[in-house]
């Protein structure tokens, strides 16, 4: 059950992954509209909402600095971050790099790749042995972005972000059953869970735990964040859930 105005006093934080799933398929959106919905369900019950807009396709120390400055520019006050995919990885680098622990009261990270996805590490061999890679590597386009989910990348990145003490950090994976998978997502769902097991489609539940406590849901990449929910999964469920764990930390 939903419980309404909860009157959270830490601001919430909103960390978007990287531009591409849900802005891959309807065409025109902004990187605000990342989250569907889900910015007015938390105001509404009771949360103050800070929604960065980082680079959709930008390295995670990129990301991180922006991500930092956004946060700073908004609020003077601690905050909990809430992360989709990427986003978690930024966040982490940001708290663990850029002197935000103090700032930060909790992480929770939805289906970030921590230890990077089998999906990455296949597009880049696949791309690398057409060519592909090294087109854009000489375009403008930040290719560092998709380096750093491999799984060696990701491997590295652990070793040298180490979790801060005082900072509470959360996480959810995707367990959906490959039916209710989006269609999309399908063929990387089967690579995954050759390699990884259980998986969102992108992200495997192994990958994506991290942290004191890891929430499953029955809901693929796109389904946690609000878009092509019926009918397998109601995001508002899962979110209450995260928003009881954040509501906790303020007694």
């Amino acid at each position: 059950m939903l419980k309404k105005n909860r009157h959270m006093k830490t601001p919430v934080v909103l960390a978007h992954g990287m531009l591409g799933l849900a802005q891959a398929f309807i065409q025109g959106l902004k990187l605000a509209d990342y989250f569907k919905g889900i910015p007015q369900w938390l105001e509404e019950n009771g949360c103050q909402v800070i929604i960065p807009q980082v680079e959709g396709i930008g390295s995670v120390k990129t990301r991180a600095a922006n991500l930092k400055g956004q946060i700073l520019e908004a609020t003077d006050q601690p905050v909990h971050i809430i992360a989709h995919s990427q986003g978690g990885l930024d966040s982490r680098y940001m708290i663990s790099h850029l002197d935000m622990a103090k700032q930060v009261r909790s992480l929770t990270t939805i289906a970030t790749p921590h230890r990077g996805s089998p999906v990455a590490d296949w597009a880049i061999s696949k791309t690398q042995k057409i060519g592909v890679f090294k087109m854009l590597e000489w375009s403008t386009m930040d290719t560092q972005a998709f380096m750093d989910l491999r799984t060696t990348e990701c491997a590295a990145f652990n070793e040298n972000n180490p979790d801060a003490k005082g900072i509470k950090y959360l996480s959810v994976a995707g367990e959906p059953k490959r039916e209710y998978t989006l269609r999309a997502l399908r063929m990387c769902h089967d690579i995954v869970s050759e390699v990884e097991g259980p998986n969102d489609g992108l992200v495997s539940s192994q990958s994506a735990r991290w942290g004191e406590e890891t929430l499953i849901w029955p809901a693929d990449h796109a389904q946690q964040i609000g878009w092509f929910n019926d009918p397998s999964f109601d995001w508002r469920n899962g979110w209450n859930e995260i928003l009881g764990k954040l509501t906790t930390m303020e007694k």
